[in-house]
């Protein structure tokens, strides 16, 4: 991947690039941003950047072995590791049963999420993690001489879903890493990282994009029109990836009829709606309901933001527009806050595996004495 192929992130690009050519290149680096930064292609434009025998000050030549190796994703000296789960009666927990598939991905577009590879690997109710025997293979995989005798780079994903002891196993090639060795890790939560990892890693901050440059970004994507990238632009609050997933399906807001309808059995109370939207919520995998409840946390924001008088950074698709017409008179300054805790507190505790349907009936008994007060 180029880096005239990265939406945006021009300074950083250039940053990066001048490191390589004064030499100044750390041995692991922590790539940190959230997710429709574009941080996992700045990555991989880097590595490329890294490999190429006649680099430019601008960007990496295309035209050479190592580039061409790089365009279809086959370079030998490039090693990559993500999240995964253990496939039945699978030896070892590796994930050289899952590399295919994410050379697939990877050559339909960087501007992917963790919800676009449960979907892929048909893993959309499990939880995936990097294993401890992910670890040791990758110290076995960059502990080999580099087969070009260059750089031997590792592009680890999310790293924040390593368990304590896939950790500890990758410290020891951290603080000691081979010849010529180089880790990217890429991450959405750092937070997440264990501190004995982060302090070891010299931090690249991703930002975010502004909603004109992902709306820039998503027309070159999927050739979309310009107003309906930006529309999905601001529905996904300037993620290209998340744009780029709606973009796909062609649905405006996927989630939209199922809040709607939701939002309606609150307000009266209707117990077998609520049950029945409960199975619904947790039908899909977890990824999928915390994508829900964030959406939620978006209408209700959008609702208060603009009976507050605030036009310009009310983002909403026609649809949402018409809903919220009706709705958005029901959130106020007296429940506002509090239902947006609610809805973070649930967020929290779907991460943590709690049963969704009983994080969802309860959210829906509690919005509903939350939408019953009165703004007065």
């Amino acid at each position: 991947m180029l880096f005239s192929e990265v939406v945006a992130q021009t300074s950083l690009a250039s940053r990066l690039r001048e490191g390589v050519r004064s030499e100044k290149v750390a041995h692991a680096q922590l790539f940190d941003g959230s997710e429709g930064s574009g941080a996992l292609a700045l990555a991989r434009a880097y590595a490329q950047y890294l490999h190429c025998t006649d680099r430019i000050p601008e960007d990496s030549c295309g035209k050479c072995a190592s580039c061409v190796a790089h365009s279809k994703l086959q370079h030998p000296d490039l090693h990559w590791s993500f999240p995964f789960f253990k496939k039945d009666s699978s030896g070892r927990s590796i994930s050289d049963p899952f590399q295919s598939d994410w050379r697939e991905s990877m050559l339909d577009t960087a501007y992917f999420g963790i919800e676009d590879w449960l979907g892929k690997i048909g893993a959309d109710k499990k939880q995936l993690f990097i294993s401890v025997d992910e670890a040791l293979e990758i110290n076995r995989k960059l502990g080999l001489k580099a087969f070009h005798g260059g750089y031997k780079v590792l592009i680890l994903w999310l790293p924040e879903t390593m368990r304590v002891d896939t950790a500890n196993k990758l410290l020891k090639l951290i603080e000691e890493p081979t010849d010529n060795t180089v880790m990217l890790f890429v991450s959405n939560s750092s937070d997440r990282l264990l501190p004995t990892i982060l302090s070891r890693l010299q931090r690249i901050k991703v930002p975010r994009l502004s909603d004109a440059e992902a709306a820039t970004g998503l027309l070159k994507l999927r050739g979309v029109s310009e107003d309906s990238a930006m529309g999905w632009v601001h529905v996904t609050e300037g993620n290209i990836t998340a744009a780029n997933r709606l973009a796909r399906t062609g649905s405006e807001t996927p989630d939209l009829e199922l809040f709607s309808s939701w939002m309606r059995a609150c307000w009266v109370r209707d117990a077998e709606a609520m049950m029945r939207q409960s199975n619904d919520f947790a039908a899909p995998g977890r990824e999928a309901q915390k994508r829900f409840i964030t959406y939620a946390l978006h209408m209700v924001r959008q609702s208060i933001v603009g009976n507050y008088g605030a036009p310009s950074l009310v983002r909403l698709t026609p649809g949402e527009k018409a809903f919220l017409s009706k709705f958005s008179k029901f959130i106020h300054h007296k429940n506002v806050v509090k239902i947006s805790s609610l809805l973070e507190a649930a967020h929290k505790d779907i991460a943590g595996n709690v049963n969704s349907k009983v994080v969802f009936m309860d959210l829906s008994v509690q919005i509903h004495i939350l939408l019953r007060k009165e703004a007065a």
